[in-house]
């Protein structure tokens, strides 16, 4: 347990960063007008789904790698970052080349023109940067399964320093040294400080290899690279895109049915999508102690099973299952009892606070139940169990979830309340189907992917 803590305390740091981020976005944003805080929230949703499906696709390096490790195959590890990195940038480049049919997305679901308009202004502010940003999750990812957590959590935390000022200054008009540009300013200055980001991790990669002695073989002739592109990553690029399919679908319909929620709320009105916007924020903020914590579970499964121990697969799994649900609990007492105080810290339009003030005493109940299931699914990614739970999620939110929210949302009428029960329902149902499906798999034979 106090391994996992370890572990999964900078990896929660970093994923935190990127988030804290987006939270202070939509805090600029929202004290510019609610007109602005449905921008970013219209805007930002497709983007951070397909953010989160490179990203669950990319977890496949942290798998391989942490395997690698346990079985004493380090220098394998350096050509299975290099595939990692190949497919960072070709999943960025893809969600960059999407970003210019935003607009018309938008208008295609039911927004409304100017709210559509605004926010896809604000999707390619968040897209240019798409590439630099998955690149740091790959090295991130890397430096996770050899212990060196810190780094990305310093680089991240530095990115943060450097946007908070660049946010106010450049979304709310601080200083009068701009125009206040709203939603679009605030993304475009988290675009550049975590495209710093990107360069700080690289250079540390490359003088901290070269410090060491290279043992990951990670420093290779500028040749290996260019076949190693030309493959597309060899042997361990068609690993990640076997494996990292299922992973990236895995996580990607959690978020694109958190998406396809944000969008109902969007054709309810700008006043429901601001308010679920604030709500959506707050719980995914909360949602990287469980990022964290199923990372530190992935990395501590992977090892035991390199080295072919099925006790320390075990102790590993409920051992972060377990820390996972009680870490967010404090967090879900305050969504209840000052759920005004915490909306209020967003936006002090009192048609969006009065609903916040709801969505979020709800979304206090659901904290521990949505740790427990992302937790869950990055243990059995450890295990290489990708597929089974791949169907389980999907039928738990696009069964449950995404009907109940237009089920509730629009045609009961409950609105923006109804959007987070609905989630709720996900949520809960995902577990249901995801925690037997983890006693299988761990009563089986241990085997490497």
């Amino acid at each position: 347990m106090i391994e996992t803590l370890r572990l999964a305390g900078p990896i929660i740091v970093a994923r935190s960063a990127f988030i804290i981020m987006f939270t202070l976005d939509t805090r600029a944003t929202g004290q510019v007008s609610s007109l602005e805080l449905a921008h970013i929230g219209l805007g930002t949703a497709p983007q951070i789904t397909m953010t989160l499906v490179a990203v669950g696709a990319l977890q496949t390096v942290v798998v391989l790698i942490a395997q690698a490790i346990g079985a004493g195959e380090t220098a394998r590890t350096g050509a299975i970052l290099r595939a990692g990195i190949i497919h960072a940038v070709l999943f960025g480049l893809a969600m960059a080349a999407v970003a210019p049919l935003a607009e018309a997305f938008f208008l295609a679901v039911g927004q409304q023109p100017e709210i559509a308009a605004g926010a896809a202004r604000v999707t390619w502010q968040f897209a240019w940067a798409a590439p630099g940003m998955l690149v740091f999750t790959a090295i991130s990812l890397f430096l996770d399964a050899t212990q060196r957590q810190s780094v990305g959590m310093v680089l991240m935390m530095l990115a943060v320093a450097v946007d908070v000022p660049a946010n106010y200054i450049v979304a709310n008009g601080w200083g009068d040294l701009v125009e206040p540009m709203g939603a679009v300013g605030a993304v475009a200055t988290s675009s550049f400080a975590r495209s710093l980001a990107c360069l700080g991790i690289i250079a540390y990669l490359v003088v901290a290899q070269r410090r060491n002695g290279d043992p990951h073989k990670v420093l290779v002739p500028l040749a290996v690279w260019l076949d190693d592109i030309r493959r597309l990553g060899g042997e361990h690029g068609r690993k990640i895109r076997r494996l990292g399919l299922p992973m990236g679908l895995a996580q990607g319909v959690e978020s694109a049915a958190f998406a396809t929620v944000v969008l109902v709320a969007g054709t309810i009105g700008a006043t429901a999508l601001a308010a679920h916007q604030v709500m959506m924020t707050s719980i995914t903020l909360v949602y990287m102690l469980a990022v964290g914590m199923s990372g530190a579970t992935a990395i501590r499964v992977g090892h035991a099973v390199g080295a072919g121990s099925a006790i320390d697969v075990r102790r590993a799994s409920f051992a972060g299952i377990g820390l996972g649900m009680i870490l967010p609990l404090p967090i879900g007492i305050v969504f209840m009892t000052r759920p005004e105080l915490l909306g209020g810290w967003f936006t002090t339009d009192p048609a969006v606070l009065a609903i916040t003030s709801v969505t979020l005493f709800y979304a206090g109940f659901l904290l521990a139940f949505d740790a427990a299931a992302g937790i869950v699914m990055g243990a059995l990614r450890g295990l290489g169990d990708i597929w089974v739970p791949t169907l389980l999620q999907t039928g738990a939110y696009w069964v449950f979830a995404v009907p109940l929210s237009f089920l509730l949302g629009h045609w009961l009428g409950m609105g923006a309340v109804g959007l987070v029960l609905a989630l709720f329902a996900g949520i809960f149902a995902s577990i249901v189907l995801l925690a037997p499906r983890l006693i299988v798999v761990l009563k089986q034979p241990l085997k490497r992917v």
